[in-house]
């Protein structure tokens, strides 16, 4: 290998994509996306339905990502005119979200509880005019065993939905809020990395375990039945009458003793009344249905289930008292969010970008092109904190550290003050009057 390796590239090549983002997508003409893991979408739909642990580390997973979504936010604190009368940016989006069918928080739930477990999930984005306004009417969330996304040249461009009232039909990418679980080998396909697959072997496991340990406990109530006949003797086989068969010579039929026995006992097994020669003996020994075994097994099945989506199961462990933890800590919101965090992120982006920028430039104009506003949540500050952040920006106004005229500065006083911010016009009056 050489020192003096050089590397000359030409402005047009730096500006070109070389790789695809789906390597799949490598045609000029369209081509659908299959599911491609071991398991398939309905196998583990089903599970969902069916595991009520599946469900409770879903549903966990789901509430948490809807309190990290947060609320929308907007820097603008100047007021439009619209049909409702003048309105902030901020109020006039919220006012969209409120007023669609359905509301944002429901849409963000059920759309991670279908990204986190199944991979992906899609949502239709339906716009409505209404008294020389375009607002949001819907966002109508999709069956995912219904689309397969499609494309060419290496990108996603429609979904391909099967509808089962007509034939197939595309929808074009950007009419869709898509969020995904990205993957680590491909973090671009649109699929995502269903976490379900992971719970799906435990699940398979622990429903074997179960149809054994019903068999065991039914085993257990019965006891097994020993039957003791001598071996060496015969006996006449009877008809359902009672009466000895003959055989076509007029002989009797037989036939061993034992089998003879065993035949009628096997009908005390669903508890039926049996008859045998009184020089027989019948006898039960009681079974044992392994109990520590079942529990162990089966308690090690549902924490690998809560694991496999990262959740605690402790919070969830039956003890003596009820419940285990009966919350979750700092240390179980660290995972959880951790677990999440890029599907959120994905959340945020497309309704900014899909929904919130086409209902800003279509009623503005592009003047909030490069400002769309934000999601996030609003958190509380610790009362200690907030005095001592207080003293902090005082002092360091009063020495001339942080200029008085910073509004940024001023507004963030006044926010730990318990008081709201002021705008650019009134910090610019407030100032001429003093």
């Amino acid at each position: 290998m050489t020192n003096n390796l050089t590397y000359q590239t030409s402005p047009r090549l730096m500006q070109s994509q070389l790789a695809a983002e789906i390597d799949e997508l490598f045609t000029t003409f369209v081509q659908e996306l299959t599911y491609k893991e071991d398991y398939t979408l309905e196998d583990l739909a089903k599970m969902l339905k069916r595991c009520p642990i599946n469900r409770v580390a879903i549903g966990i997973t789901a509430l948490r990502a809807l309190t990290e979504f947060g609320d929308y936010y907007h820097s603008d604190t100047q007021t439009y005119p619209t049909p409702n009368g003048k309105m902030t940016i901020q109020n006039w989006v919220r006012s969209n979200f409120e007023s669609m069918k359905g509301s944002l928080s429901s849409i963000v739930g059920k759309m991670i509880k279908q990204a986190y477990s199944l991979g992906c999930s899609c949502a239709e984005i339906v716009w409505t005019a209404n008294q020389k306004e375009w607002r949001l009417k819907t966002i109508n969330i999709l069956n995912p065993l219904r689309y397969n996304f499609a494309g060419i040249q290496g990108r996603v461009d429609r979904i391909i939905y099967k509808s089962s009232l007509k034939t197939p039909f595309a929808i074009p990418y950007q009419k869709l809020i898509h969020i995904y679980n990205p993957s680590i080998d491909e973090p671009e396909d649109p699929r995502g990395d269903p976490q379900a697959t992971r719970a799906y072997p435990f699940y398979q496991a622990r429903q074997v375990l179960f149809k054994q340990w019903t068999t065991a406990g039914q085993r257990q109530a019965t006891g097994l039945l020993v039957v003791q006949a001598p071996s060496d003797k015969t006996v006449a086989l009877l008809d359902s009458q009672g009466q000895p068969i003959k055989e076509p010579d007029g002989s009797t039929k037989t036939q061993n003793a034992i089998f003879a026995a065993v035949a009628a006992a096997q009908n005390a097994e669903n508890g039926s009344v049996f008859g045998t020669d009184i020089k027989n003996k019948v006898f039960s020994i009681p079974a044992n249905a392994g109990e520590k075994f079942f529990n162990l097994a089966l308690q090690y099945y549902q924490k690998m289930i809560f694991y496999s989506y990262g959740v605690p199961s402790t919070i969830f462990d039956d003890t003596a008292s009820g419940i285990g933890n009966g919350g979750i800590n700092e240390g179980h919101r660290l995972i959880l969010d951790s677990q999440i965090e890029a599907i959120i992120t994905n959340f945020r982006d497309e309704i900014l970008e899909k929904v919130v920028r086409p209902l800003l430039i279509t009623n503005f104009g592009n003047q909030f092109e490069q400002n769309l506003g934000e999601f996030k949540v609003e958190k509380e500050l610790d009362p200690t904190a907030a005095n001592a952040r207080v003293l902090s920006l005082s002092l360091a106004m009063s020495n001339g550290i942080i200029s008085t005229k910073d509004l940024e500065a001023v507004n963030k006083l006044r926010e730990d003050l318990g008081l709201s911010a002021l705008s650019k016009e009134e910090f610019r009056v407030q100032a001429l009057n003093q």
